[in-house]
This record gives C-alpha cells, sequence and structure tokens, in this order.
C-alpha cells in the first residue's frame, strides 16, 4: 500500500496485506510464462518445428490469471481508472460521499459477482477442457472468483476505515 495512505496496522490487514502482495507476485511471474509461451507458438508455426498444442489455450488461461489476481492489489495501490478530475470540482463533503457510495456500489456489486461465480466454479469440477486435458473448467472461474472476493473485501476494507479510494494526486503529478 502506499506510504502516507495506510491505515493502523491491524493483523487481519496485514495478513490480507500479504495475501494480495503474493497474489500479484504470482501475477507478475505468469507473464514472462506467457511472453515465452507465445513467442515459442508463433515461431514455430512459422518456422516448423515441435508444437505445443495447448499453447494458446494455456495462455487464455493464463491471461485471465493475471488480471483477476492482481485487480484486488491494484485495487489497494489505487492503480484503478477513476475520474478524479470530477471529484476535485465538488465540494469536500459531496465528494466524500459520492466515494463512499462509490465503494460501497464495488462492494456490492464484487459480492454479486462473487457469489453468483462460486456455484458456476464448483459446478465445473471434473469437466475437461477439449484444448488441453490437463486444464479442468473450473480454473477459469476459480481465479475470477478470489479477485472478485478479494476486490469485495477490499472495497470494505475503505469503507470500515475511511481510507480514500483516490490517491489524491497534483494535477502537475498526473498525465501522460
Amino acid at each position: 500500500m502506499p506510504q502516507g495512505l495506510r491505515e493502523p496496522a491491524s493483523p487481519i490487514w496485514r495478513g490480507f496485506d500479504r495475501a494480495l502482495d503474493a497474489l500479484a507476485l504470482v501475477a507478475a511471474a505468469i507473464i514472462p510464462f506467457m511472453f515465452a509461451a507465445i513467442v515459442y507458438d508463433v515461431t514455430t508455426r512459422n518456422l516448423g518445428g515441435w508444437r505445443i498444442s495447448w499453447a494458446l489455450a494455456v495462455t487464455e488461461y493464463a491471461l485471465l490469471y493475471v488480471t483477476a489476481l492482481g485487480a484486488p492489489w491494484l485495487l489497494r495501490e489505487r492503480g484503478h481508472v477513476s475520474m478524479e478530475a470530477f471529484r476535485v470540482l465538488l465540494p469536500r463533503r459531496v465528494a466524500r460521499a459520492m466515494e463512499r457510495l462509490v465503494a460501497a456500489l464495488g462492494l456490492v456489486a464484487c459480492a454479486i459477482v462473487t457469489a453468483a461465480l462460486v456455484p458456476v466454479t464448483i459446478q465445473n469440477f471434473g469437466v475437461g477442457d477439449m484444448r488441453a486435458d490437463f486444464l479442468q473448467r473450473w480454473m477459469l472461474y476459480a481465479p475470477v472468483t478470489v479477485g472478485f472476493g478479494l476486490c469485495a473485501v477490499q472495497f470494505l476494507r475503505f469503507l470500515l476505515t475511511g481510507q480514500s479510494l483516490y490517491k489524491g494526486l497534483a494535477a502537475e503529478q498526473d498525465g501522460l
């Protein structure tokens, strides 16, 4: 979490932060593997050689894992897309109320997606992916379920601790 934006440390939030950090590291570690798999697949397709039939399927799964496992960390770090330019034009009380509403809506939306995905994940145990026999369909839903569930917890954290969803960058710090 960015320095200066931390609430007083509690064992629960420290553990939660460690879990988000670990998942972000897993997501980051997957990226070089995806790069290598794509380069290998394209090279062998064009130049001939021993092809890995499952490379595309594994890369598709990996893209989902990178996104879903990295999202809660990104939310905690306030790296998500936001409309701070609009928010700074509002009176402080209105902006704070709107921010809390956004956090509450984010919590509800993430909780609904998580609740909807739990039974879908369970239903897909034992269902294989025809493109690669070692991949199971539940493996598509599990990271999204975990990612949205952890995002819901992070939105709840924002609400409970009163932390801002926004970095609050000055105009000269923001931009391209």
